[in-house]
């Protein structure tokens, strides 16, 4: 659902059988093929095609494998580790690759061999590989240490001197026992995300505007999600969303891809960027009224401020998501099930009275306990005031809202409303709207019924 919600706040919205052949350990003692790093861009495959015996990847918590990077300079070699560990094993091997954090199917930089590090390249051959090749960095000799001991690999890679942009690192690492055979042995799968070292953004950013991501209108209000239109945000093409990584001690950061937004001068949580939108949490502490929002570039190195424009702030503002411009964001609660059209939402299905529906909306304003517009809602958090759903511009009764407030596991600013669809419903399209502290969502939003 948080991929979801990332992707939905764009201006426009937007979560055969192969033959295995016995092979032994040796037989990969040189490395593993390419592309079984787990990266879900190339197809999620791990050594654990052949090392099936505690299949599938990471089912062993007893052991890890863990990349350590630094900040990159572009042009500049570093070198990385990649360190693999099981309290049982004595055998060592990993494969890494580097990719655009902002398109995972591109590499980035080039990984250079060594007497310990083999280098191959996707097209076939062993490195040195051409540019746009994607590049597995792996063991030469898979390394046998005491049992228990682990084993640190250091791999030299190189970004190119122009990059600008946060690279993503995906690595898989063996823990064997030295068997000889695949049987025994523990697989493991994570990722990293580095970012230049020094943000060197330069173009001026320009505000167009800024309102609500669901609504895309005013006012803005704490706790919410709004988009930022302009220009000069990014290089041209370059695009990030927030991911899992991104994410530290259950708080969204405010510095994404060298850009950050301040609101009243305070720093919001960040989670999408490109050359010409950002997406950001309002900060809790924006308090009603005029509000003035600026870009920074650059912020902890050499800034580039925008111009600051000035907006209006409320207290709520509700707003709610929709799959189409029109069609209410909506499913059968506790279950992947969308309510809608299936002719525009493929596998969605109309509301039924009796069902419980979730909505998604954002702008509710402050909720009880307080979440902090930086947190990961740890747990249900209703709003302050209560929430009225109006289906065809009638209230449902106060016993039809299960629940209205933030989505555990989300961001804050994404609020979720459980409504139970009353009896003597008409099938067709029903015209969708919230009330909170005397604001109104958007109109003209529907939810799709039936009988």
């Amino acid at each position: 659902m948080l991929e979801w919600m990332i992707r939905t706040t764009a201006r426009k919205l937007i979560f055969t059988a192969a033959l295995v052949f016995p092979v032994t350990l040796m037989a990969f003692s040189t490395g593993p093929p390419q592309r079984r790093t787990g990266a879900a861009v190339d197809g999620g495959l791990t050594c654990t095609a052949c090392h099936r015996t505690f299949a599938p990847a990471d089912s062993d918590p007893r052991g890890s494998v863990m990349i350590a990077a630094a900040a990159y300079v572009p042009g500049k070699m570093q070198t990385l580790q990649v360190t693999v560990a099981h309290p049982l094993q004595k055998r060592w091997g990993f494969q890494l690759t580097a990719r655009l954090a902002s398109d995972p199917s591109k590499p980035i930089g080039h990984f250079s061999p060594n007497t310990q590090i083999r280098v191959r390249c996707d097209s076939g051959p062993d490195g040195p590989c051409a540019d746009g090749d994607l590049e597995f960095a792996s063991h030469r000799s898979a390394v046998i240490t005491d049992i228990g001991a682990g084993y640190t690999y250091n791999i030299d890679w190189t970004p190119p001197a122009n990059a600008s942009g946060d690279v993503i690192f995906y690595a898989s690492g063996n823990a064997a026992d030295g068997n000889g055979a695949t049987s025994n042995d523990r697989i493991y799968t994570t990722s990293a995300i580095i970012s230049p070292a020094t943000c060197a953004l330069s173009s001026l950013p320009l505000i167009s505007g800024a309102v609500n991501a669901a609504s895309f209108s005013g006012p803005i209000t704490p706790n919410a999600l709004i988009s930022l239109f302009g220009a000069g945000f990014q290089p041209p093409g370059l695009t990030r969303a927030l991911t899992q990584l991104d994410i530290r001690s259950n708080t969204v950061p405010s510095l994404l891809s060298c850009a950050a937004v301040e609101i009243n001068r305070i720093r919001a949580p960040l989670f999408y960027t490109s050359p010409g939108q950002l997406n950001v949490v309002v900060p809790s502490g924006v308090t009603p009224g005029a509000a003035e929002v600026r870009v920074v570039l650059n912020p902890n190195s050499h800034p580039v401020y925008s111009a600051p424009i000035t907006v209006q702030a409320a207290a709520a503002a509700p707003a709610l998501f929709t799959s189409d411009g029109k069609q209410a964001s909506a499913s059968l609660a506790g279950t992947g099930t969308l309510i809608g059209d299936p002719a525009v939402l493929a596998g969605a299905r109309p509301a039924k009275a009796g069902d419980m529906v979730t909505l998604w909306a954002t702008g509710l304003g402050d909720t009880n306990p307080h979440v902090d517009a930086a947190s990961i809602v740890p747990g249900p958090a209703p709003t302050v005031n209560a929430v009225t759903v109006m289906l065809n511009g009638t209230p449902l009764p106060a016993a039809n809202i299960q629940y209205a407030g933030m989505a555990p596991g989300l961001m804050a600013g994404v609020y979720q409303i459980n409504i139970r669809i009353p009896t003597g419903v008409v099938a067709g399209d029903a015209t969708v709207q919230l009330a909170v502290n005397g604001a109104n969502s958007q109109t003209g939003v529907t939810l799709r019924l039936g009988l």
